[in-house]
C-alpha cells in the first residue's frame, strides 16, 4: 500500500544491544516519520467523490460511505499514537544502558524536534511517553513532560526541505516534464484500463476516471490501515492492478522526492550536516547533546535515504521498467517509507589494543541493520562516512535552492 502502509513492527519488545566490551555508545540519532494518520483533504474530497459515485452500486451498498471526517484531515490517528510509543518503548529496552546513563531528561543532553504540523509533534510526545515512562512524577505512570522544538514551516530546511525549496516547487513539484510524461504514459497503460475494467464489472457511468482508479487505492489503503478491511474497495482490484498502482505511487516518489531528479540527490544536505556537526562537537567535547530525536514526515526520509545513497536501483524507475520492478526494486515505499518507519545512527568509540580511540557510526533503517554505501562495514570508521558524505556537507542550502 506505499506511504500508507501499516509499520512491520507494532510491538514494545526488543532486544538489548550487544555492544563489544571495547566499545561504547556515545549518541543515538533518529529521524522517524509520524505514525498512521487519517487521509489529507485532497484524499478525503476524493473519498466524497467516491461516495456519490458508489452510492447505486449494489456491491458496495453497505461500504460505499466515506468514513473520515475533513475536520480530521491529516491528524494522527490512536493506532498511530501507539505505534510511536511503542517505538519509545522498543529503544528504552534495545539502549537500556545508554538510557540509564544519561537519564533524568534533560533537554540540553537529549533533544526533541518535530516540524510545525500536529502529527508530527503528537508522534514525538508519544515516542517520550515510552522512553520516559516512570522517569517523571506525573500521574499514575510516573510520565515525564518534554519539550518538543519545532521550526515554522516556511523556514524549515532541515526536516521540510522541499516545502522551503523555491528551486524544487518550481522545477519538480510543477513544471517537471519527465514526471508528467511517466504520469501520462502511466494513465494511458494502465490506470486507463484499470478505472475502465471497474467501470464495466460494477455497471458504473459515466465510466471511472485514471485519477479516480488511483483514488480507489488510496481508500482501499486507509481501509486497511483504520479497519483491517481487504472485502471493500480493496476487493475491487485483482492482485497485479495493486501492484501496478504501487508501482505508481513509487514511480512517484521516486521522481518528487528521490533519485528521479540529481537536485532531490542534495536536499537533505541540511539534515545530514547538522548531524555531523553534533558529532563532531560532541567528539571533541564541545556538546552536551547524547540524543537527537527528530519526527518528521516519508519524504524527510526519502531525502535522507537518498543523500546516503541508499536504495539506488541499477535502472531507474520508469513506467516501461514496470515488468523488471515489479517485484524486485530497492526502491519500494512499503517496504522503506511507511507509517513510523525510521532511521537511526548509533555513535560508538572504541579503544583498539593500541589504546588509540576510534568513533564509528552504525545505521539502521526501521530498526534493522544497514550498509552505507562505500564504507564496506555496518560499522562504519567515522572519517571514512564524512568523506563519502563529501561535497553533501556544510551545504549552502539557499544557493542550491535558487531557481
Amino acid at each position: 500500500m506505499g506511504t500508507k502502509t501499516l509499520p512491520l513492527l507494532f510491538t514494545d519488545k526488543a532486544k538489548p544491544v550487544k555492544i563489544h566490551h571495547t566499545c561504547e555508545l556515545q549518541q543515538l540519532f533518529l529521524i522517524s516519520r509520524h505514525g498512521t494518520r487519517y487521509p489529507t483533504d485532497n484524499d478525503i474530497t476524493l473519498f466524497n467523490e467516491l461516495e456519490k459515485i458508489f452510492q447505486n452500486v449494489s456491491y458496495a451498498k453497505k461500504w460505499y460511505k466515506n468514513p473520515f471526517p475533513l475536520e480530521k484531515q491529516g491528524f494522527l490517528s490512536k493506532r498511530g499514537e501507539k505505534e510511536l510509543y511503542m517505538m519509545g518503548k522498543r529503544s528504552r529496552k534495545r539502549y537500556h544502558k545508554f538510557w540509564n546513563k544519561n537519564l533524568p531528561y534533560d533537554p540540553n543532553v537529549i533533544s526533541f524536534q518535530s516540524t510545525s504540523v500536529a502529527r508530527t509533534s503528537m508522534s514525538g510526545f508519544a515516542y517520550s511517553l515510552g522512553l520516559l515512562n516512570g522517569e517523571g512524577i506525573l500521574g499514575k505512570d510516573e510520565s515525564q513532560s518534554v519539550y518538543i522544538s519545532s521550526t515554522p514551516r516556511t523556514q524549515d530546511e532541515e526536516l521540510l526541505m522541499h516545502n522551503v525549496c523555491p528551486r524544487w516547487l518550481e522545477t519538480i513539484e510543477k513544471n517537471n516534464v519527465v514526471l508528467e510524461n511517466e504520469k501520462a504514459e502511466f494513465n494511458a497503460k494502465y490506470l486507463s484500463k484499470i478505472a475502465n475494467r471497474i467501470s464495466e464489472s460494477y455497471h458504473i457511468t459515466p465510466e471511472l476516471s485514471p485519477k479516480q482508479a488511483e483514488a480507489i487505492y488510496k481508500a482501499c489503503a486507509f481501509a486497511v490501515a483504520f479497519y483491517d478491511e481487504t472485502r471493500t474497495w480493496c476487493s475491487l482490484f485483482n492482485q497485479n492492478e495493486i501492484l501496478e498502482i504501487e508501482y505508481y505511487g513509487d514511480l512517484l516518489d521516486y521522481y518528487l522526492f528521490s533519485y528521479g531528479n540529481e537536485l532531490n540527490e542534495k536536499l537533505g544536505c541540511r539534515l545530514v550536516s547538522n548531524i555531523i556537526s553534533n558529532i563532531d562537537k560532541y567528539l571533541v567535547g564541545n556538546s552536551t547533546l547524547k540524543a537527537d530525536l527528530k519526527f518528521a514526515h516519508a519524504e524527510s526520509l526519502q531525502f535522507l535515504t537518498t543523500i546516503l545513497g541508499l536504495y539506488e536501483d541499477a535502472v531507474p524507475l520508469t513506467v516501461n521498467s514496470l515488468p523488471e520492478h515489479m517485484f524486485k526494486r530497492k526502491f519500494r515505499t512499503s517496504v522503506l517509507f511507511y507509517f513510523s518507519s525510521n532511521v537511526y545512527f548509533e555513535i560508538y568509540t572504541c579503544v583498539e589494543i593500541c589504546g588509540h580511540t576510534s568513533a564509528f557510526i552504525h545505521t539502521l533503517v526501521n530498526e534493522k541493520s544497514v550498509t552505507i554505501p562505500g564504507c564496506g562495514s555496518k560499522y562504519c570508521e567515522w572519517n571514512k562516512f564524512k568523506e563519502l558524505i563529501g561535497d553533501k556537507l556544510n551545504c549552502n542550502f539557499k544557493e542550491i535552492c535558487k531557481v
